[in-house]
């Protein structure tokens, strides 16, 4: 009987440290705020092998957001000002998250090694000038090529960056293999950079499948044109109304008939992509396309495409003539092309 009962409050015990916290796969984020009782964020898994977009509500100042995953990646919270933070999850973490919204550069997040090194990259260079902050990207990838931390920054600070010549980045996916050879976000960012050489000016853009919104696809190249505005965004992005105000301008700027406009939305919620398109005025002027895959959309991985909003601006025979995320520079490059 006394062994019996001794089996019982081991099995008890067991069970109450499980009810306590995720385990196996299973994770947890408990968020706070010290400003903020109220309202709606969204976030996204980093690695497109989990494409999904989820929303968080925030009641009396704070979150909770459960899921399960089988490695290591870095998930987005998105502000509905568009600012981005990361958050590294891996299986059977319990995380806390502290932030102020009228601050969103200090945030923490704890419980896990990979967020500690995130910390500690954040504070280092909250004051630091972009280029500075380059050179740090390089010595954390070096330093810790083992870390999932490492891989994030190569992809936001140096795949992402036009201005990161393409040596480099190779050299440094060179640092990181080793380390992450059957790691699905680096393999996912190795094939996008194989993808972007495609888009370079100069190139040819290849053609690809788009989904219209009655579900129909059709080619991107069915059209032809003196020129066409191939453009990339999403309704969660930081700046998707300036977007559509800034093509409002481009279009105004150039003659309909030479310049076609094409807007391929990376939403996951479809009717989010539909409830915005439909109250824009822009519409008899562009051609909508929305498959619902976000970053795993094959145009998206065709092209190389890895964040919005971003444009690609070709001649009649698809050759590139200019590409990027600056919608200022895009205005620059359809006063010099499209005449």
């Amino acid at each position: 009987m006394k062994r019996c009962f001794c089996i019982l409050y081991v099995l008890a015990l067991v069970l109450g440290l499980v009810s306590c916290g995720p385990g196996g796969s299973s994770f947890r984020v408990k968020g706070s705020f010290r400003d903020m009782q109220s309202g709606e964020l969204y976030i996204y898994n980093a690695n497109a092998k989990y494409a999904k977009l989820d929303t968080l509500t925030i009641q009396e100042g704070r979150f909770q957001y459960k899921g399960e995953i089988d490695e290591v990646t870095p998930f987005m919270l998105v502000y509905p000002n568009g600012v981005e933070q990361v958050i590294f999850i891996g299986p059977g973490e319990d995380l806390t998250y502290e932030a102020a919204a009228n601050d969103l550069r200090n945030y923490v997040v704890n419980g896990s090694d990979e967020n500690k090194l995130m910390n500690k990259f954040r504070e280092e260079t909250f004051s630091m000038n972009p280029s500075s902050i380059i050179t740090s990207v390089r010595s954390y990838i070096k330093n810790y090529p083992a870390s999932l931390v490492a891989i994030y920054l190569f992809d936001h600070y140096l795949v992402q960056n036009e201005l990161v010549g393409n040596e480099e980045v190779k050299e440094m996916l060179k640092v990181l293999k080793p380390k992450h050879s059957r790691n699905h976000y680096l393999l996912d960012i190795e094939s996008k950079i194989a993808s972007a050489d495609k888009r370079r000016v100069g190139k040819t853009l290849p053609d690809v499948t788009l989904t219209r919104k009655d579900g129909k696809t059709t080619k991107l190249w069915k059209t032809s044109c003196d020129y066409h505005l191939v453009t990339f965004w999403a309704t969660w992005m930081n700046n998707s109304y300036s977007f559509t105000g800034r093509l409002r301008e481009v279009l105004n700027s150039a003659e309909p008939e030479k310049l076609r406009v094409v807007a391929i939305s990376l939403d996951i919620e479809r009717f989010r992509w539909e409830d915005q398109i439909r109250q824009d005025s822009l519409n008899s002027h562009l051609e909508h396309y929305c498959d619902g895959l976000s970053f795993e959309s094959q145009a998206v991985k065709t092209l190389g495409v890895g964040t919005v909003p971003y444009y690609i601006l070709t001649d009649k025979n698809h050759k590139v003539l200019d590409c990027g995320e600056d919608m200022n520079q895009l205005g620059n490059a359809i006063s010099k092309y499209v005449k």
